[in-house]
């Protein structure tokens, strides 16, 4: 650096051995690397991060998106591989609860996917009593935390705690009938177009059954009282 002249000017560079002073071992013998024997070891080397991502994408059918959260962190991608054969069905299922509850609860606690008590298999049983509406979506979300605090299983809670979805017509009948009764205001408002509060009710009567209602049939009781 001359400082007069405000000028950084390169002199010398260190290109070689002589240059580093560096000093062959001599009692060390080379050693010739053939292709086959770097095959084989590569070949026992684990799938890594950016295989593993483009495997998810073409065997699952994961947006790439997806593809990259999941494979992340090791064993979030071995959880991930697990629940889905346990569960059997559709693999981005899987993925969308594991991305937005399974993680979220991972990250609030500190712990990592094989740390938690929320097994594979329990998340398959969650996503399997959901399909067959044995529990509602939000009733399932709410059985991770539980899982984890726990340790039991999604079925054992659902039957010791009362969880299981209310599909009987009659009961969730009679509470939308209630609901119009008490809201005789929005009734008329329904009536007169404001067909859009048909969510509003519908969130009366899963509130009013603690979210064990069938969402759907709860939608369609209540949209026949009201247009009856």
């Amino acid at each position: 650096w001359d400082d007069a002249k405000k000028r950084l000017t390169g002199m010398r560079s260190k290109e070689t051995d002589a240059d580093y002073r560096y000093f062959r071992e001599p009692d060390l013998l080379p050693i010739y690397l053939d292709e086959a024997w770097k095959q084989r070891i590569l070949a026992s080397f684990p799938e890594l991060p950016l295989q593993r991502r483009q495997r998810f994408i073409a065997e699952y059918q994961l947006p790439e998106y997806d593809a990259e959260v999941l494979t992340s962190e090791r064993s979030l991608s071995e959880y991930f591989e697990s629940a889905v054969k346990a569960y059997g069905g559709d693999p981005k299922k899987v993925s969308n609860i594991l991305m937005n509850d399974v993680l979220r609860m991972l990250n609030d606690r500190g712990i990592s996917a094989e740390q938690t008590r929320l097994q594979p298999a329990f998340l398959a049983e969650i996503l399997k009593m959901v399909d067959a509406r044995t529990i509602n979506l939000n009733t399932g979300k709410k059985l991770i935390t539980k899982v984890e605090e726990t340790g039991k299983s999604p079925a054992d809670l659902v039957k010791e705690e009362g969880l299981g979805q209310v599909s009987d017509d009659s009961e969730i009948r009679k509470a939308c009938a209630e609901i119009m009764v008490a809201n005789p205001g929005e009734v008329e408002s329904y009536k007169a177009g404001k067909e859009s509060l048909i969510g509003w009710f519908v969130g009366q009567v899963m509130r009013s059954m603690r979210g064990k209602a069938d969402p759907q049939l709860a939608r369609a009781i209540m949209e026949e009282l009201l247009k009856s």
